[in-house]
């Protein structure tokens, strides 16, 4: 984690963090931006107007307005009980607060306001947070002044209805009835901010529903000249040159079916080596046009290292990179970026476990997609609140607690939302108490993966419910 505190200054340009009145103001303004994002949020905001006129959505004017209803689609899965009772008692809290009339706390209308909204509302939304957190990017958390993007996939379930299952297929191993819907979905992260740029989302099973493919629908929305960071399974010929084609460089751990010879190659160091990697034929998946754009052979660079730290079940790392010169990227800085990979894992672990996204609530597929992109967006909103108090107390966003700082969002977020008059006052109090949510830099720690607490010995479900069964007990 050294690189993250280290001042890069690229040719020209000055570092932001000098004593200059210049880079007091980019700090300045970084953090207001990011500070923006969090108040927008936390409040019905004029941009899910302005993006519903963009996409001519039409609407009457209700009480649940887009506006609102992002509002609390939002605020619902960033709260510990993602009930939509619960997004109506906040509703009302919020309105006679106000001096306005209390609404029914039937959940029916909040529920259909959500359906009618367009699924590009929330894809764009989370495009403009995505774009918001980065503009509020420090220059020194970057690699080498390049913006490094993480990929990585996980799998979630979600209720069990009819449409979700036909959409969303359930494993085949499992009995009709006694499973849940299943989807696989990749996400790309920014390594410097945390948040999610990008996601696809597909069946779990099925033919171009691997995260490679996955990948291949997004890949060309990653601006050329930054670095794609992932495990082993994406280092294939395919990604390497698309990515190559697009100006997209691309560090990964080699591919386990790949046979590497450190005998062979143009020797760059030691264990280091330049090799050509030859175009395979053509796939199904990809037409004539496509194939013909691909050069017949790449340049890549493999890298081997050992680790030392105990706890670590590998030993020994292979790179496959398209960072080819050794001088301005050496073997310890790439190892030191690939063990940074590991954010990744931390990224979706806070997304499945502390946001609850594991397993989706809606009962449609329309619904689960927007309850996905209300959980990124949610996500974002906590990484904006982490880079605000990152830049105000000149802290590395990767050493602040995100379940901590989601805690405090939601304690906090009820007096500024009701602008209260010391709004200034209580942001400056929330990023204090972020700033103090410290998560501990432990490299040699090494816990074995066991579990101390007895799951209940339930048995598990092997025949599906009898759906005609008396759901009341009859009366003595």
């Amino acid at each position: 984690m050294e690189w993250c505190y280290q001042i890069i200054r690229p040719k020209g340009e000055l570092a932001v963090n000098t004593q200059s009145n210049d880079s007091d103001f980019v700090i300045q303004s970084q953090l207001q931006r990011a500070s923006s994002l969090v108040l927008d949020l936390l409040l019905p905001h004029k941009i899910t107007a302005q993006i519903c006129d963009e996409l001519k959505y039409k609407h009457r004017d209700r009480i649940y307005t887009p506006m609102i209803t992002v509002w609390l689609f939002i605020s619902q899965v960033l709260s510990a009980d993602h009930s939509c009772q619960q997004a109506i008692a906040r509703f009302n809290s919020w309105r006679v607060a106000k001096g306005l009339a209390r609404v029914s706390t039937e959940t029916t209308s909040y529920c259909k306001a959500r359906s009618r909204l367009p699924e590009q509302l929330f894809e764009r939304l989370l495009d403009w947070t995505s774009q918001r957190c980065e503009e509020a990017t420090n220059q020194a958390w970057l690699f080498k002044g390049r913006i490094v993007e993480m990929v990585d996939g996980w799998t979630v379930t979600m209720a069990d209805s009819a449409k979700n299952q036909e959409a969303y297929p359930q494993m085949k191993s499992q009995k009709p009835g006694c499973g849940f819907p299943i989807a696989r979905m990749i996400g790309l992260f920014s390594l410097a901010t945390g948040a999610i740029q990008f996601n696809a989302l597909a069946p779990y099973q099925g033919k171009q529903t691997g995260e490679t493919s996955l990948l291949r629908t997004i890949l060309h929305r990653i601006l050329p000249g930054r670095i794609l960071l992932a495990d082993r399974y994406y280092a294939s010929f395919w990604v390497l040159a698309m990515g190559e084609v697009r100006g997209i460089d691309l560090v990964a751990r080699a591919h386990h079916l790949r046979k590497i010879d450190f005998r062979k190659g143009l020797k760059l160091g030691y264990l280091d080596q330049l090799v050509v990697y030859g175009k395979p034929s053509r796939p199904s998946w990809m037409t004539r046009e496509e194939y013909d754009q691909i050069p017949d052979m790449i340049l890549v660079r493999h890298l081997k290292y050992k680790v030392h730290q105990k706890g670590f079940r590998t030993r020994e790392i292979i790179l496959a990179t398209t960072l080819l010169d050794p001088e301005q990227y050496s073997a310890e800085e790439l190892a030191e970026l690939y063990r940074r990979r590991w954010q990744v894992e931390l990224h979706i672990r806070s997304l499945k476990t502390q946001m609850q996204m594991e397993h989706l609530r809606c009962k449609s597929p329309q619904m689960v997609r927007k309850e996905i992109h209300c959980h990124m967006i949610g996500f974002n909103l906590v990484r904006a609140a982490m880079l605000a108090s990152a830049l105000k107390f000149n802290l590395c966003p990767a050493n602040i607690s995100f379940t901590g700082t989601m805690q405090a969002l939601e304690e906090f977020a009820a007096c500024l939302r009701l602008r209260s008059g010391r709004t200034a006052q209580q942001w400056d109090n929330l990023l204090e108490s972020i700033a103090e949510l410290a998560v501990g830099d432990r490299p040699g720690r090494q816990e074995k993966r066991e579990l101390k607490r007895r799951h209940k010995n339930y048995k598990l479900m092997k025949t599906p419910r009898d759906p005609n069964r008396n759901r009341y007990a009859t009366a003595a």
